[in-house]
């Protein structure tokens, strides 16, 4: 009875922490910093504890189906060859950070105090004011438009290398504001932008701060998007607007459903045979043979600029000495393909993953995309949630997934000989794993059912010399 009483007395100890922590990863200042990882973990088990008693045995299934694979992919991207270089600490650190970022978020919506929309309103707090000051810091350094007016003159040097102008931007790293790439700044414009669909389910007289909140979270990516030109941003973000459209007009239309239906396994199964093919172009003769005989295959598989950066990491991640991350220490070049990049950013996310983990936690990877979506579709069907939350996080992990497949940047400081961050230990990242915590709901039932504390008050008749007053007390009944 007296732990049932703490939790439910001191359960919004357990949101506040996890709100605190989601706006200081936000608010990541260049990048998740190790501090937050172990930090992740602890709130894990605060949140955990505080939620314990809403666990039921209808959880166990969908969380041990996403939380076995996580924790598989956090031991090969935290340990993997890839990391030799890298300390113990910040190894571990990542280790613990996934599959507690996982826990944050199933144990999140499990506190029966839980506030969905202060939830939303600090993770678009940290990235608005992350966004922001890396906005302005450009303007100041750069002005407006300076792609644009720079472009006959787009390069310069630095420390006796050539850098390009219309491909950097300031942004705040540590306390100092440094140069990092574009496409670095631009997915948080992009996720600042992802909240301004919440207004189409909110009514500016009931609840007009939230209101006001997401017209100034969404103009604030859109507004740098423009003033620092970010077109594959701009077009992914119009991509994103028109899904939450479907959501807030469509959801319930039959056609739109039937097409649906139809459309998501055709491109599901076009990206497996694409992958499958990318995989046997590489490793096997006769396919890559074939495909080069080919203008328009080789130009697909060989000569875009995608696959002239992902192949070599196919290649590599093959080889029986690379099947857990690319060994950098002891790496030996002459592959078929140019490997110069191997220890830069690929621009795709998963090719990261493959490079950093190795074959096996691509394969992983693939499982825990395919069982998320399941997850993300059953959770906008069944949860109760307000549907300007859905919407959002409807937008926010459509708008990271397409990002990150196609300019993906592990760059953090262009500079910096040490500017290269893992995707995985990525602000993106992480918010993804508490995103996927969050929609994963119990698999007999579409939302949490709180275990009730009862209140019966008892009077007590208090007789003290010449006065009596009734004193009302409280017992807890489980």
């Amino acid at each position: 009875m007296e732990k049932n009483s703490f939790r439910s007395e001191y359960s919004s100890l357990g949101t506040f922490f996890v709100l605190e922590l989601l706006a200081l990863v936000c608010f990541g200042l260049g990048g998740v910093n190790q501090i937050f990882q172990y930090v992740g973990f602890i709130v894990a088990l605060v949140a955990t504890y505080f939620a314990f008693a809403n666990y039921s045995k209808d959880d166990l299934k969908p969380v041990l189906l996403l939380g076995i694979p996580l924790v598989l992919l956090a031991i090969f991207v935290s340990f993997g060859k890839y990391f030799n270089k890298s300390s113990i600490l910040e190894n571990l650190g990542i280790f613990l950070a996934i599959p507690s970022f996982f826990a944050v978020g199933l144990s999140y919506r499990r506190i029966k105090n839980a506030s969905f929309r202060n939830l939303v309103l600090c993770i678009g707090g940290g990235f608005a004011l992350l966004t922001l000051i890396g906005m302005f810091a450009t303007w100041v350094q750069y002005g407006f438009f300076y792609p644009l007016v720079y472009k006959a003159t787009p390069a310069y040097y630095y420390n006796g290398t050539l850098y390009s102008i219309a491909n950097e931007m300031n942004w705040l790293v540590g306390f100092q504001i440094t140069e990092v790439p574009q496409n670095y700044g631009g997915l948080f414009a992009l996720m600042c932008a992802s909240f301004l669909p919440g207004i189409l389910f909110i009514d500016r007289k009931k609840d007009l701060v939230l209101f006001v909140a997401f017209i100034v979270f969404g103009s604030i990516g859109i507004l740098s998007m423009i003033t620092i030109p970010n077109i594959p941003a701009l077009i992914i973000t119009i991509v994103v607007y028109f899904i939450a459209a479907y959501y807030r007009f469509l959801r319930h239309n039959k056609i739109a459903q039937q097409v649906l239906h139809y459309v998501i396994p055709v491109i599901a199964g076009g990206i497996a045979a694409f992958i499958l093919f990318a995989i046997l172009n590489v490793n096997v003769s006769g396919v890559h043979d074939f495909i080069s005989k080919s203008s328009l295959l080789d130009r697909l598989f060989n000569s875009n600029r995608y696959m002239v950066e992902i192949n070599p990491i196919i290649e590599a991640v093959f080889k029986p000495s690379n099947i857990f991350g690319i060994d950098l220490v002891n790496y030996v070049d002459g592959y078929r393909f140019d490997t110069k990049y191997i220890t830069r950013s690929t621009g795709v996310f998963e090719a990261d993953i493959m490079k950093e983990g190795g074959i096996i936690a691509f394969a992983i990877l693939l499982f825990v995309i395919v069982v998320g979506y399941e997850t993300f579709s059953r959770y906008l069907r069944t949860s109760k949630d307000k549907d300007y939350v859905k919407v959002i996080i409807l937008s926010l992990m459509s708008g990271m997934f397409i990002y990150l497949t196609f300019f993906s940047e592990t760059t953090l400081q262009i500079h910096s000989d040490y500017g290269y961050q893992p995707f995985t230990r990525s602000t993106a990242f992480l918010i993804m794993i508490f995103i996927l915590g969050f929609v994963t709901l119990p698999s007999n039932k579409g939302e949490i059912e709180f275990k009730e504390i009862d209140r019966v008050k008892k009077e007590r008749r208090v007789v003290d010399e010449d006065y009596e007053f009734n004193d009302i007390i409280e017992e807890e009944i489980i």
